[in-house]
């Protein structure tokens, strides 16, 4: 059966059929199963931004379909040096996924996933994980603002030493251009 065959015998569905008047209602579309030739319905998470676009129009395979609400403009980027010059990398980004049709009934509920550093993941996690993650997480946040603290006494006193030592340069080029005795002490 041909792709066309096969995506004629799904029900014409909208991409975006939902309540106008609810932004939270969620997406409901149809495609069709690449191993059955049968039409499946799908509810997408709420807030979800995958465009399902061609998901409904070739036949899939349930496995990869999913949904999540991930926000480029949430995304936090570091220059990470990693070969000897910085390159600006995605971290800490968290989004929500589903994947209704997995294996692993776990995935088939919202859960969140943690790009760690681009393309390394934490998945999948649920309240609990996630909350551990964050407590994790947190607990370095303390460290670093601890490591902040040390870093800005050590420089205040770094740049204090350089201060007196640039005095006493100053001092003593100022005694040897006036050729006083102290110059030489």
């Amino acid at each position: 059966m041909s792709n066309s065959a096969m995506t004629a015998t799904a029900p014409s569905t909208p991409i975006e059929q939902r309540d106008p008047h609810r932004a939270d209602t969620p997406r409901t579309w149809t495609f069709t199963d690449k191993e059955t030739g049968q039409p499946r319905n799908v509810v997408c998470l709420p807030g979800c931004t995958i465009s399902h676009v061609a998901d409904i129009e070739t036949p899939s395979y349930p496995v990869d379909v999913f949904c999540w609400n991930q926000s480029d403009r949430a995304a936090v980027t570091l220059p990470i040096d990693t070969s000897g010059e910085p390159e600006e990398y995605r971290v800490l980004n968290a989004f929500i996924e589903a994947n209704p049709f997995s294996a692993e009934i776990s995935r088939r509920l919202p859960f969140a996933v943690i790009e760690v550093i681009d393309e390394h993941w934490i998945t999948p996690l649920d309240p609990d994980g996630l909350q551990t993650v964050i407590n994790l997480l947190a607990g370095q946040v303390e460290q670093l603002r601890r490591v902040h603290t040390e870093l800005v006494r050590l420089r205040r006193e770094h740049m204090a030493r350089e201060a007196r030592i640039d005095g006493w340069v100053d001092q003593a080029l100022g005694a040897l251009r006036q050729e006083k005795p102290e110059a030489t002490a």
